[in-house]
């Protein structure tokens, strides 16, 4: 596949030239691979660049392009050996040849925070700790019609020096519409992090996503590094080995946590995790619902209405085991059931329980995966906001698993004991105390 890459005073375009071994046809990068076939329209970013380092308009191609590329690559200016040795056969299923590799090109690097701002509940939680952080918002297009959302006249209304939006119709190339992998929602910043000296990337990935396989069972992330690369994650190492690594700060903290940070804004109505309804949250979706029993659970002001959720498709939802995401509906069941509906605890047996505080308190080893230049700042500005998770937290997060639920105990006692020892190491180096968020109790 050959690239091309152009940019005027109004917009700026990236192209694929599709050569011999390269296809139409291709797999998501992630969930189960879902088929996807490439439209053949150019990317366009309704943004004038005016510089790009190589190896950052590499990785922008490739994670736009990967699931269509063959072997051969050949990008719009040559890209540094950095780039390359983070597609080697070991990270990646097959090995790509990059045509033009020049050894004299310097090491990106930048040194602002940026936020890939997606609007919703776990990157408002982000900004919240990290207000000087620079907000990168992706507006999208399909097939020239532009999706409503709030998000984007919220951040335009910050104004220029905080942050920027970037209309673009690279999430709607394909049929069926999506980002073809997680990384592409870190697009738009890669493709402005020259211009405005940006030196890490911040997202909002959760504790769910990042070490629960989506509340399924528990994942060691940790372990995955040794192939995977510092983040424990091939695709999201490749940002770190071009010098501007992505991490998020909230993946070791559960929906429940960045739900209590992101109130002020949800109240201030500066917070869009649904857009069904003209732009706006529909109140009727399996997403809304989620929102609205953890919301119910942290926000005493919150009433949920219940009724629209009263209905088939969430019943079959809440039925389903493994339950996405199950561990937050344990944990509400467990500690607040009187801010459930009937029809909701009702469905919620056969969930393992929870007796710990984990879904409450953040997993401080996942500092560990942001890099090392940036990990005592990120490190220290959580912490003010959030307690981390303690020795008995760390098992019985370890030990979730929803398709083995009588292996929990002695998982739980083994994953204990690890985590007594990382606890006294962490707690050695903590710097000042966090500050727990505790959802207010409700009566029973």
């Amino acid at each position: 596949m050959r690239f091309e890459f152009e940019a005027d005073s109004r917009r700026t375009v990236l192209r694929a030239i599709f050569e011999d071994g390269d296809s139409s046809e291709g797999e998501r990068q992630e969930g189960v691979g879902q088929k996807i076939e490439y439209s053949g329209s150019d990317v366009v970013f309704e943004h004038p660049v005016e510089s790009i380092h190589p190896d950052l308009l590499g990785l922008l191609c490739l994670i736009i392009f990967y699931p269509f590329i063959g072997r051969r690559v050949t990008f719009p200016t040559a890209v540094s050996p950095r780039l390359a040795q983070a597609f080697e056969p070991e990270n990646f299923e097959t090995r790509l040849e990059f045509t033009n590799v020049d050894d004299s090109i310097d090491e990106y690097s930048g040194s602002r925070m940026a936020l890939s701002f997606g609007g919703g509940i776990d990157s408002t939680a982000v900004r919240k700790m990290f207000p000087e952080a620079f907000i990168v918002h992706e507006e999208h297009l399909v097939q020239d019609r532009l999706v409503l959302s709030r998000s984007a006249d919220m951040v335009r209304r910050m104004g220029a020096e905080k942050g920027r939006v970037v209309t673009t119709n690279q999430r709607y190339v394909s049929v069926p519409g999506g980002w073809h992998g997680w990384t592409c929602a870190a697009a738009t910043s890669l493709l402005l992090a020259t211009d405005f000296d940006l030196g890490i990337i911040l997202t909002g990935s959760n504790l769910g996503s990042t070490l629960l396989w989506n509340g399924s069972a528990y994942y060691d992330r940790f372990a995955a590094r040794a192939h995977n690369g510092i983040t424990g994650n091939h695709w999201q190492s490749a940002f770190n080995a071009v010098g501007i690594p992505m991490f998020s700060p909230v993946c070791g903290a559960s929906e429940l946590l960045t739900m209590m940070l992101s109130i002020e804004a949800l109240r201030a109505g500066e917070v869009v995790y649904c857009m069904a309804d003209r732009g706006g949250a529909c109140s009727r979706c399996l997403k809304c619902f989620r929102r609205d029993v953890i919301r119910a659970a942290v926000d005493s002001d919150h009433s949920p209405d219940w009724a629209p959720y009263d209905r088939t498709q969430v019943h079959a939802h809440l039925e389903k085991r493994p339950l996405y995401f199950g561990h937050v509906y344990s944990y509400v069941r467990d500690r607040h059931p009187a801010c459930l509906p009937r029809f909701v605890r009702s469905r919620l047996g056969g969930l393992p329980d929870i007796r710990s505080d984990w879904p409450m308190r953040v997993n401080a080893r996942t500092f560990e995966m942001c890099a090392e230049e940036w990990r005592e700042t990120v490190c220290e500005r959580v912490l003010r906001h959030l307690d981390p998770m303690e020795p008995d937290d760390v098992g019985e997060l370890q030990a979730w698993d929803q398709n083995r639920p009588k292996a929990r105990e002695p998982a739980f006692a083994a994953a204990r004991r690890g985590a007594a020892r990382e606890f006294r190491r962490l707690r050695g180096s903590r710097r000042r105390p966090g500050r727990i968020l505790r959802a207010p109790r409700r009566p029973a």
